[in-house]
Order: C-alpha cells, then structure tokens, then sequence
C-alpha cells in the first residue's frame, strides 16, 4: 500500500493528455480501509474517484438487506463521474474492498476539464459507452437466461478481467460464492451447486483463494449456446472466426 503518491505524476499516467495535468492541482489524496464507504448512496456529493491502488466495490443494498454488485473498480480506473456529470444524488454506493490509494477530484473541474478538451471527451464518452453496452449485456442476461448461464457469463468476464493466457485465467483473490451471487442476482446456494458441477467438468479448479479456469474456450462455448454472440463472448476473443 502506498503511503506517498506524486500526484501530479500519478494522474498524468492514469488519465488521458492534457485532462490529468490539468486535474492535478485540484486533486488530493484518500486513504481507505477495507470495508470503508467512499461514496454513499443519494448522497449529494461530486468528487471523481482514481484508483491508485486496490479494489473498490460499486453496489446498492435494498431495505432487506439484500447487495446487488454493479460493479468493480481496481487500480487506473475512476468511478463517481455519474453525479459530476448530472449533478444528481449519487446512484450507488462505493467502499473499499482491499485496502485502497486514491485521488479525490472535486466534479465541477472534473466535468470542466473533461469536456473543455476534444481528447478528454472523446475518452470519456468512451468510457460511457462501455458502461452502457455492459449494462446492456448484464440486462439481458437477467431476463433471458437462467442462472446457472447467468454465472458462466460472470466467470467469462473475470476471466477477461484476469487476463486469458493459453486457454486459461486464475482469478485471485477467488470472488466467494455469495459474492457472485450479488453479481447476477440469486443465491448463494444456486451458486455453489453450479461451480461443483463446472470442478466436475474440469472448467473450474479451486487453489486456495485463487480460481483457475482451465478451459477457457469450453466456457465461452457453454456460454454462446445458451445466449448467441454475446459481447463478453465477443471481448474474450472467442467469437466464430
């Protein structure tokens, strides 16, 4: 964990031309604990959020308790753009997974910034973008598959996350059970039985807290047969040739 960050140095390496240089002289530096809320749900806050070092977990939580995971954000990425761009309560919360290094950026320079170069806002809407198109992906999935495609189309996604290298991923630390089941909307239970079917299967092998996915391609088939040529099917680089 860093204890000291050349700003300045920081963000030129993590954002775009000219839009980090610009940025540094407004931005500071956040430590987080694991666990610890950065952004709170309807807050009416603004700040952008890099992350220097650590994982960050975007989620909301119903009035019964139930974690819905949206997303996760790791190191070079940024999250809370959403209110600094509409000025809107925030959507989501935002705490710490691991011990996390980041830099706060107030959102009126953010915004400012971003859109006052064509560069900045060129890299931002596609950044958008591919929000969207994951979000679309993540829709369709929860209305048309079952569960059970549901988590092969999350393991193919880590697995793109992890870095896919002759046929296989490890993913470590492995996310637990009741973790994905947060991701794609079901249970903890419905979960295990489905990972003992894929370690059955030689798919998925379990090492301490890493996951190995062994076959990578007989993943992504499972996964074009239930749903078609999806994106995540797509982006693993396994589509038809």
């Amino acid at each position: 964990m860093a204890t000291t960050v050349d700003l300045p140095h920081a963000l030129r390496g993590l954002l775009p031309d000219p839009l980090g240089a610009q940025l540094a002289p407004r931005a500071r530096l956040v430590m987080l604990r694991p666990g610890q809320i950065v952004i709170g749900h309807q807050d009416r806050t603004r700040d952008v959020f890099v992350v220097v070092e650590g994982r960050l977990r975007v989620e909301l939580v119903s009035l019964n308790g139930r974690e819905v995971i949206l997303a996760e954000v790791g190191p070079g990425e940024i999250t809370g753009e959403f209110a600094a761009l509409d000025d809107q309560p925030r959507s989501a919360s935002v705490g710490a997974i691991t011990a996390c290094t980041l830099i706060a950026i107030p959102g009126d320079a953010f915004v400012r910034c971003a859109l006052g170069d064509p560069g900045s806002a060129w890299w931002l809407t596609q950044r958008l973008v591919r929000q969207i198109r994951l979000l679309n992906e993540r829709n369709f999935e929860l209305n048309a598959l079952a569960v059970r495609n549901r988590l092969h189309c999350e393991l193919l996604r880590l697995c793109i996350d992890a870095g896919i290298a002759d046929n296989g991923a490890v993913i470590a630390p492995a996310p637990t059970h009741a973790h994905l089941a947060s991701r794609i909307g079901t249970h903890r239970e419905a979960v295990t039985r489905e990972m003992q079917y894929l370690q059955k299967q030689g798919i998925v092998r379990q090492q301490g807290r890493a996951m190995t996915i062994a076959d990578v391609a007989r993943l992504a088939e499972i996964v074009r047969a239930a749903s078609g040529d999806v994106g995540v099917v797509q982006r693993a680089g396994l589509g038809p040739s």
